[in-house]
């Protein structure tokens, strides 16, 4: 861990001295204690080893992040800066630039890694609604409040409000529309890779990583595991249960979407709903930005709208039409719309479950408590989506 005083002399020497840091506070879960109670809605889960620290300088607050040893090599950042570079450009202000050094780049190498000063983005983050079975489509659009019949620590919840998902969805359509013009080598029409890759991993999970997993984490559950543990290992085999129930809609789906010709352009790459942060005006900021790739615009789309919404309510519907407002989307792109959201949702808690119970990855009972309450949020949507379907 790194001090103050070694913060302020190796890195933050390289900018102008109104930067010098006069605190600091970890933000990665990863370096919280087990112990005490902490507030970590500002922190960040990263299982790799890059990691955050909010800064606090006579001219503001600022995110200090350190890239994971190795990632992303020159080229990548560079990249991944030139496209919020273009974007602001091109009059997007609710991402986050790096702040240049006084050699005009924007990162500081030291310690074997890239260090980026990034603008600290105010606003509230929306919490995901956690029930919403038994909500009729007008209750969702309104947003209003339930009274929450599962057996749970809760005693009601919110959907998540109408202005914000058209405020979210408009948002990405302008982030989209400002990158278009990012000068890429390839023609604009292309396969799209990140179909592809997911196609493959979800035949290697079919070809008998479903039955690893359920070994590994049966396995740990015969061990002597903590409550905190055992509420993850419980809530692992309920949603790995999800995703082998929709395993095979979603291979036959992205084996066809595989041979799509789509439009190709920068895309954030992990857009989603936790990474946006909303004032009365709408959208204030986004973060996480280091997933962004030369792909199809429908991966974002499908994730953020996805993590608003559950296909077929009006929620769904009202994101899409805010969306295309800016961004009209093809046949092709409206087809892959709904299973791309089950597929990214799904992957993204698989890796999760395999990181702890077959990679053996370190994690603190914060981290897993977040990744817990992460994956139990996943089975409730995708319960509701079931129970919807089976009341039509």
């Amino acid at each position: 861990m790194f001090t103050i005083n070694q913060i302020n002399r190796f890195i933050l020497s390289g900018y102008s001295s109104e930067y010098r840091a006069l605190d600091i506070l970890p933000l990665d879960l990863a370096c919280l204690s087990d112990s005490g109670d902490i507030n970590y809605s500002n922190c960040v889960i990263s299982l790799d080893d890059c990691r955050h620290w909010q800064i606090k300088t006579r001219v503001g607050i600022f995110c200090l992040r350190r890239w994971g040893a190795g990632f992303p090599d020159i080229s990548r950042l560079q990249f991944i800066q030139a496209t919020l570079w273009h974007a602001e450009c091109e009059g997007i202000d609710f991402i986050p630039l790096p702040i240049e050094t006084k050699e005009h780049r924007g990162f500081i190498i030291f310690d074997g890694s890239y260090w980026e000063l990034l603008p600290w983005i105010n606003g509230v983050e929306e919490p995901p609604p956690i029930r919403t079975i038994g909500l009729d489509d007008d209750e969702v659009t309104a947003g209003i409040k339930i009274k929450c019949e599962c057996e749970c620590e809760c005693d009601e919840v919110t959907a998540i409000q109408p202005f914000r998902i058209v405020a979210a969805m408009t948002s990405l359509a302008q982030f989209h529309e400002a990158v278009s013009t990012f000068p890429i080598p390839d023609l604009p029409n292309g396969y799209s890779n990140c179909v592809n890759r997911m196609l493959t991993r979800w035949q290697s999970w079919a070809n008998g990583g479903f039955n690893e997993l359920y070994n590994g984490i049966r396995e740990r559950w015969n061990g002597e595991l903590g409550d905190v543990v055992i509420k993850f290992a419980e809530t692992g085999l309920r949603f790995q249960n999800n995703a082998v129930t929709y395993s095979g809609q979603i291979l036959a789906a992205l084996w066809r979407a595989s041979r799509f010709i789509v439009r190709i352009q920068p895309i954030i790459g992990n857009c989603c709903l936790r990474h946006l942060r909303f004032d009365n005006s709408g959208v204030c900021g986004m973060i996480d930005f280091k997933k962004i790739a030369i792909d199809s615009i429908i991966i974002d789309t499908a994730a953020l709208l996805g993590s608003m919404a559950n296909p077929e309510t009006e929620g769904w519907k009202l994101g899409l039409r805010a969306y295309q407002r800016i961004r009209k989307l093809d046949d092709y792109e409206i087809f892959m719309l709904k299973f791309l959201y089950h597929s990214i949702i799904l992957l993204e808690g698989l890796e999760y479950l395999s990181d702890y119970f077959l990679l053996h990855k370190s994690m603190n009972e914060y981290q897993i408590d977040k990744i817990t309450n992460r994956l139990e949020y996943w089975n409730i949507r995708m319960d509701t989506e079931n129970y919807n379907r089976n009341s039509a």
